[in-house]
């Protein structure tokens, strides 16, 4: 444990990161095996090494034109299956809110949808389209 130093510990983080190029979840994943290593293999008191932290990249998603959406709904000829993609784009749903969409949740005559424990657990309304309640 003496031989190596926090210098050494930051050296070889940069070197992950520059000449490996590895991902932000490896370097998070080498910085808890080495703490683990010196804290709880060898004894060591629990130390905050001054390390930064790399944060998860942030991606915009891949989003279809209107176009590419008219198709989709043309190819689908089952109508459930095009009520719920009709239905998860007009209101723009995530996957799990999606899932959670109940009947009574869908008011049609104030055109809302209630989305009940959605991202962050908080409930919130989207609009509902007319050409999802004629589907």
């Amino acid at each position: 444990m003496s031989r190596i130093d926090e210098s050494m510990i930051t050296a070889f983080l940069r070197y992950l990161v520059i000449e490996r190029k590895v991902s932000t979840s490896y370097q998070n994943q080498s910085i808890n095996a080495i703490k683990f290593y010196f804290e709880r293999i060898l004894g060591g008191q629990r130390k905050v090494y001054l390390l930064d932290r790399p944060r998860e990249e942030k991606r915009l998603p891949v989003v279809l034109n209107e176009e590419e959406i008219g198709n989709l709904l043309k190819v689908t000829e089952n109508i459930k299956h095009k009520a719920i993609l009709m239905l998860a784009y007009s209101a723009g749903l995530r996957l799990g809110e999606l899932n959670n969409v109940k009947l009574i949740d869908i008011d049609s005559s104030r055109m809302q949808i209630r989305v009940e424990q959605a991202k962050g657990k908080k409930d919130r309304y989207s609009l509902l389209s007319v050409r999802f309640l004629e589907v």
